[in-house]
C-alpha cells in the first residue's frame, strides 16, 4: 500500500503516527547527539529544518515508540529531558519591542507549564538563565534547547529601507544578549544538547561571535546529505510514486529520475563532499501532483532578496556562473550585505565546482526550478505586471518558430510593460537582463556572457535543432552587432558542430525604450 506524503506537516509525531512517508534521517541525528552537544546548521527554506527540530524534540522527550523501525531505535536510551523550543516562525518580530515581548511570553509559558516559579524580573537574559537552572534542578536532567529559524527576526527586515534595517540590527542585538546566556558558566554544564537552524549565517550574532563551542556543520562533508533527499533515498522511499509518475509520462523509471534531477536536484552543501540532494518539498509536490512545475515559491516570495537585487542593480545574467572566495561564502554582515553569499545560503545558488588550491567556489543555479522561479519573480518585480510572463512565453515561442517579426514585436511589448522610472539606468546590460529573464523563466536554455578566446558573447539561446547567437547594442546599428559576432567568432562553436546557427543583432533605442532594429542572419 502506498504511504501518503506528509506535505501538510513538519511534525515528526504526525508523520509516524499516521504512517506517512518519512525518509529516515536518524543516522545523522545519532551522530550529532553522540559526538557533540552544540550545533548550528544553515539550510534553505523547505529543506526539513523544522522537521529535524520536531524529531529532536520527540527523541529527547523519550518517545521511543515513534522511532520504531528507524536507524536510531535500538541505539539510544531515550531518557526524558526538559526541552525548550524557540521557533522563530511563531515568534513576533515586527519591532524590537514585539520581539522582546514574545520572548518574554514564551519564557512565562515554560515557567508555567513546568510548574516552576518565575523570578520577579523583566530581564530576559536573567529569566532565560534561571529557567534553565530551575528545570535542571526540578527534573534532575540536563536541558535541551532547540532553536528554529533563529534569523527570521533579521531577514524579514532586510531590503526594505533604512528604517527596517535599523529594526534588523536591533533584533540582532536582542538575539545576541538573549542567547549569549547559553555560554555562561552557570548553564553550560547543565545543557544536554543545543541545535540551532536558520537560512543564513550572519556574523556579529552571539551564537557565532561569542558562543565559541557551537559547531557549525553547515558545510561539513559528513552532513552534506543530512537534509534534502539523495537519489538513492528517492528511489527507496518513493518507489510507488516514481512508478506512477513514469506511467503518467510514458517514460521508464530511469528517464523519470533524470527528469526529476533536472527540475529539483543539484543542491551541494559541502566543498569536500560532492553529493547532490533534491529539494524535499518540491520533489514531493511533483510526485503527488504528477506535474513538473515550479514549487519553489509556493510558500512565499523572497521579497528581501528581490529588493536587495534591485537596490544594488545586480547584473542577473552573471548568476549562471559566480566565482567567490571561500571566506566570503559562509558569513555576511547585516550592514554590508553581498548578493552572492546571500543567494547561496538561501538556496538560489549552489556549489558547482570547488578549487581547493585557491579556495574558490563556482556557484550557479541548482536546477531549472530555481532558475525559472527566480527569473519569474525578478521579471515581475521589474515590470510590476503579471501580463509580462505571458508575453515572455510568446517571445520564446517566436524564437522557437523563427517568427522574426514577432520576436521584435514581443520584445517591445515586454519593455512597454516596464514603468518609466525603471529606465533611469537603462543601458545595454539592462536591456540584456530583461531579455535574459524573459527567455530563462519559460525554460529555454539561455546562456549569457559565454566566454571565447576573443571576448564574451551576450547571449546564446539554444534549442534542440538550432541556436541563436545574440549580441545587444544600444543606439548602434544592429549590423555592428552581427559584425562583432563574426569578427570575434562567437558562433564558431556551434557552426563547427553542424548545428543550425542564426546570428541575431539587436539595437535598442534608449530614448524611445524600444528595439529600433533587429537583424537575423543564418550561417
Amino acid at each position: 500500500m502506498k504511504k501518503r506524503l506528509g506535505l501538510d506537516t513538519s511534525s515528526f509525531r504526525k508523520l509516524r503516527e499516521k504512517d506517512l512517508v518519512y525518509v529516515d534521517k536518524t543516522k545523522w541525528i545519532y551522530k550529532l547527539i553522540t559526538e557533540g552537544e552544540c550545533y548550528f546548521l544553515s539550510r534553505p527554506r523547505r529543506f526539513g529544518k523544522s522537521l529535524t527540530i520536531s524529531t529532536l524534540k520527540e527523541l529527547f522527550y523519550g518517545n521511543k515508540e515513534l522511532f520504531k523501525g528507524l536507524y536510531i531505535y535500538d541505539k539510544w536510551d531515550f531518557k526524558k529531558h526538559p526541552v525548550l523550543i524557540f521557533d522563530f516562525n511563531e515568534i513576533t518580530n515586527k519591532t524590537p519591542k514585539d520581539l522582546e515581548s514574545a520572548l518574554g511570553t514564551l519564557l512565562d509559558y515554560y515557567f508555567e507549564v513546568n510548574k516552576t516559579k518565575r523570578p520577579p524580573s523583566d530581564d530576559l537574559s536573567f529569566l532565560f538563565k534561571q529557567l534553565i537552572v530551575t528545570l535542571h534542578e526540578k527534573f534532575n536532567q540536563k536541558v535541551v534547547i532547540l532553536i528554529d529559524e533563529y534569523d527570521k527576526p533579521i531577514i524579514e527586515h532586510l531590503g526594505k529601507g533604512e528604517e527596517e534595517l535599523k529594526i534588523a540590527i536591533q533584533n540582532r542585538n536582542i538575539l545576541q544578549d538573549f542567547f549569549g546566556v547559553l555560554k555562561g558558566a552557570n548553564v553550560v554544564d547543565i545543557i544536554q544538547f543545543v541545535f540551532v537552524t536558520g537560512v543564513s549565517r550572519f556574523s556579529k550574532v552571539s551564537i557565532f561571535s561569542k558562543w565559541n563551542n557551537l559547531q557549525d556543520i553547515t558545510m561539513r562533508g559528513e552532513f552534506a546529505d543530512f537534509l534534502g533527499y539523495t537519489e538513492e533515498e528517492v528511489r527507496i522511499y518513493f518507489k510507488n510514486y516514481l512508478e506512477e509518475l513514469a506511467e503518467e509520462y510514458d517514460l521508464t523509471e530511469e528517464e523519470i529520475i533524470e527528469k526529476l534531477k533536472f527540475y529539483y536536484d543539484g543542491y551541494r552543501f559541502s566543498e569536500s563532499n560532492d553529493v547532490r540532494v533534491f529539494n524535499p518539498v518540491s520533489i514531493m509536490y511533483c510526485l503527488q501532483e504528477k506535474k513538473f512545475k515550479n514549487y519553489w515559491f509556493a510558500t512565499g516570495t523572497p521579497s528581501f532578496l528581490i529588493n536587495l537585487i534591485k537596490e544594488k542593480n545586480y547584473y542577473i545574467p552573471n548568476l549562471k556562473k559566480v566565482e567567490i572566495a571561500g571566506p566570503l561564502l559562509e558569513t555576511f554582515d547585516i550592514e554590508n550585505l553581498e548578493i552572492e553569499p546571500l543567494l547561496f545560503q538561501s538556496g538560489y545558488l549552489t556549489i558547482k565546482n570547488y578549487d581547493l588550491e585557491n579556495d574558490i567556489f563556482e556557484l550557479s543555479y541548482p536546477n531549472i526550478e530555481v532558475e525559472k522561479s527566480l527569473c519569474e519573480v525578478l521579471l515581475k518585480a521589474v515590470s510590476e505586471k503579471s501580463g509580462t510572463i505571458i508575453l515572455a512565453t510568446k517571445l520564446g515561442k517566436a524564437f522557437k518558430n523563427e517568427d522574426f517579426e514577432d520576436i521584435k514585436y514581443y520584445i517591445n511589448a515586454i519593455f512597454n510593460e516596464i514603468p518609466y522610472p525603471h529606465y533611469k539606468k537603462a543601458d545595454e546590460n539592462y536591456f540584456h537582463t530583461i531579455i535574459y529573464l524573459s527567455l530563462s523563466l519559460i525554460g529555454y536554455n539561455a546562456k549569457s556572457e559565454l566566454l571565447s578566446s576573443r571576448g564574451r558573447l551576450d547571449l546564446a539561446l539554444i534549442f534542440p535543432d538550432k541556436v541563436y547567437v545574440i549580441e545587444f547594442k544600444c543606439n548602434s546599428p544592429a549590423k555592428d552587432a552581427i559584425k562583432q559576432i563574426k569578427d570575434k567568432k562567437y558562433a564558431d562553436k556551434w557552426k563547427n558542430q553542424g548545428i543550425k546557427t542564426i546570428l541575431c543583432g539587436i539595437n535598442f533605442d534608449t530614448e524611445k525604450r524600444e528595439v529600433k532594429e533587429i537583424v537575423f542572419e543564418e550561417i
